[in-house]
């Protein structure tokens, strides 16, 4: 079996929470922050998926920390970005326009919203429905938005939709079975995570998606969590069977401010 960690690529050499070398993320070439475009170049040669679809929940500006963006730029893949803040996502607009390497634009589609279940319009599988028809198999899901992860997942692994292998961030801070409330203030990008109140824990996040029949595959510590379909893996990655605190744990002391830890709050689910 394919260990996928091993093809971690892509992330800044002497970041803090990354102790072994590899490509600097130029944001040329390479986009990702810990090496999950590596891993997923891996699965996806591996499934013989070469134009994939995906879904970007929380795309940035398509560059920076782009989990997606490099199956762009090199492989031809299309799908749907999703993005809140409108100057980020008119830049991200404005990155994919520039790069030569994309031959077709068109094959694209852009939300400028929030995404969350407290309202219809936010929710993920009524988002996607509007760019695409009732019930599909997408190749990728990525979600990073710092808040509703685990309830917008939720929605999405209930509704007619599928994937293949879905990308999720967690709070590498937390260690039992939790999550930041439905009814959490959304933060619009890095700058405005001034505390450690987002997303959910791994062992959260886990037993969901557990529950609806996705494996672990990569922890691209201290960010993102890299799930497949159980059926699509069929025995062919190495899956985390006992998940232990030193695999995802990561204490945040430094970063974008210092990142202020809210004790109370949270959901145990």
């Amino acid at each position: 079996m394919i260990r996928l960690d091993n093809f971690r690529d892509g992330f800044i050499n002497k970041h803090p929470y990354n102790t072994v070398s590899g490509h600097i993320a130029d944001y040329t070439d390479r986009f990702s922050q810990n090496g999950e475009e590596g891993v997923l170049e891996k699965i996806f040669n591996t499934l013989g998926v070469e134009k994939g679809t995906f879904i970007n929940g929380g795309c940035d500006d398509i560059n920076d920390h782009s989990n997606v963006r490099r199956l762009i730029s090199f492989f031809g893949w299309n799908g749907l970005f999703i993005e809140p803040n409108t100057p980020w996502l008119d830049q991200g607009i404005k990155n994919i326009e520039k790069d030569y390497r994309i031959k077709n634009k068109d094959v694209f589609q852009y939300h400028n919203g929030y995404l969350s279940v407290n309202k219809e319009e936010e929710m993920l599988s009524n988002v996607i429905k509007e760019y695409y028809v009732d019930e599909g198999l997408f190749d990728l899901i990525t979600l990073k938005i710092d808040s509703y992860e685990y309830w917008v997942l939720q929605d999405f692994l209930e509704s007619n939709y599928d994937a293949k292998v879905i990308l999720v961030g967690y709070n590498s801070s937390l260690t039992k079975c939790i999550t930041a409330p439905k009814d959490c203030l959304p933060k619009l990008g890095h700058n405005s995570i001034r505390d450690n109140f987002y997303s959910a824990s791994l062992p959260a996040i886990d037993k969901l998606m557990q529950a609806k029949g996705y494996e672990l595959v990569s922890i691209c510590r201290p960010n993102n969590l890299i799930y497949i379909n159980k059926q699509v893996n069929n025995g062919q990655f190495e899956v985390y069977e006992n998940v232990s605190e030193d695999d995802y744990y990561f204490e945040v002391k430094k970063g974008h401010g210092v990142r202020y830890h809210v004790p109370e709050g949270w959901i145990e689910v």
